[in-house]
């Protein structure tokens, strides 16, 4: 095998419309190599097919990204990562990658990088364990063993950064490139002249790309439901609580018996909070799953959008009849199948969103039942107790910002929970099944 060359510190760029496509075998072996994957990593498609995809690594990437990848992958998940590859000539350009399980291999699109926070706060953590990494082979570990500490490493700073796992980093980078791209892209190319099976393909990939913006539209609502109920939840907890608070301060302080009625509705008030901190935190939990799902499911559209780009233009290639096109017959059909299994999960993904969705608003619902009996007890007393007493004004006033309080909380809940009911119900994924229908029967293309 030939040795890799030295980087030279030369970068060239990606174009704005250039996709990279390849596939690979389980091993990471090139089986397939679009002409933007040779003209810009410099080798000729001799070189590259047949060649383990590690042939255009660069040093400056970590082994434990790798390690990750193919954790990821092995798994049967699609992966992605900001990357920085090696051409033959020793210079450095830089993708954004999708890698995604296909049948016995792998498939990967790759393009320009567009979040250049996202790809700078990447690239941040790989200058960072990059060396440890180096160091741990110089003591003499292996590769394998300094790979580990290199993930070891990067899962520590992404917990550092926010992220939970690498996977929530790259439930938002996705999205987010994706959404770029198509915001300075040209996306899928029109051809009104175009005859025959091509055209019909092209016109699927362009029915499927509007559906699927559609469907990240509504994950976004329904994610940003999810949020701002997460935020909601536990407030309530809180207003209860202090409730509680304000129902025992005010038992200790008649003295008198003044309020002995109310003190019987107050301490069912009170002795609602420890309940209610339950349906709360359970309450919590199916909403973190729900955003959890929600974030999975855009990537999965997001993805599902990005081979759907890659599929027009390659259909594209061929209508042009591009010089070396017919080096596009075999990622359509790759695309095309990597398309139609991941609209199949998608679809799942929605059906278990929607499932989540009404479990939180059934637990909504749940509260709301616990908490109005004493409600409605304690503004009965309100209006029926004798307001000429002295020390009732001040004690009304108390029991008024409570009943306020918790009321606001639950409105701000029920109208968040019809929201989520709203928008939580499975896609329709009619049109998008009739496109893949209409794809497949152009079979023969592949």
């Amino acid at each position: 095998m030939v040795s890799p060359p030295a980087p030279s510190g030369a970068r060239h760029d990606v174009g704005v419309e250039e996709l990279f496509f390849s596939t690979t075998d389980a091993r990471g072996v090139i089986e397939q190599a679009n002409s933007v994957f040779v003209r810009l990593s410099r080798h000729p498609r001799e070189a590259l097919v047949g060649a383990p995809h590690n042939i255009i690594r660069h040093p400056v990437m970590p082994g434990g990204a790798f390690l990750m990848m193919w954790s990821t992958l092995q798994a049967g998940e699609p992966f992605c990562a900001y990357v920085d590859n090696l051409a033959a000539d020793g210079s450095t350009y830089g993708v954004f990658a999708t890698i995604t399980p296909l049948g016995e291999g792998y498939l990967s699109v790759r393009g320009r990088p567009f979040q250049t926070a996202l790809r700078d706060a990447a690239f941040d953590l790989y200058r960072r364990v990059r060396p440890e990494e180096l160091g741990a082979r110089e003591a003499g570990g292996s590769a394998h063993d300094a790979a580990v500490l290199g993930l070891d490493r990067l899962a520590g700073l992404l917990a550092e950064a926010g992220f939970a796992s690498y996977e929530e980093f790259a439930w938002v980078a996705l999205p987010a490139e994706v959404e770029a791209r198509l915001a300075q892209a040209a996306g899928i190319p029109e051809r009104p002249g175009a005859q025959g099976p091509l055209a019909g393909m092209l016109a699927a990939t362009r029915t499927i790309e509007a559906e699927l913006h559609g469907w990240a539209g509504r994950l976004g609502d329904l994610q940003a439901v999810a949020d701002r109920l997460l935020a909601a939840a536990p407030r309530l907890r809180a207003t209860v609580q202090a409730n509680r608070e304000d129902a025992d301060r005010i038992r200790e302080e008649d003295t008198g018996g003044q309020f002995a009625s109310a003190v019987v509705y107050l301490r069912l008030w009170a002795g609602m909070a420890p309940e209610v901190s339950v349906l709360v935190t359970e309450l919590v939990a199916e909403l973190e799953q729900l955003r959890r799902s929600c974030a999975r499911t855009r990537f999965r559209i997001a993805l599902a959008v990005l081979h759907n780009l890659a599929l027009g233009q390659f259909v594209t290639e061929l209508i042009d009849q591009v010089p070396g096109f017919d080096e596009a017959r075999p990622a359509v059909a790759g695309l095309r199948r990597a398309l139609d299994e991941g609209i199949a999960e998608t679809r799942e993904q929605t059906a278990r969103n929607a499932a989540f969705a009404a479990a939180a608003a059934d637990r909504i619902a749940a509260l709301r039942e616990l908490l109005d009996l004493p409600q409605a007890m304690i503004r009965q007393w309100l209006a029926t107790a004798d307001h000429g007493s002295a020390s009732f004004a001040r004690t009304a006033e108390t029991v008024q910002a409570g009943l306020d309080r918790t009321a606001a909380g639950m409105e701000l809940l029920d109208a968040l929970s019809v929201e989520c009911r709203r928008i939580a119900t499975p896609l329709e994924a009619a049109v998008v099944e009739a496109q893949l229908d209409r794809l497949r029967a152009y079979s023969t293309l592949g």
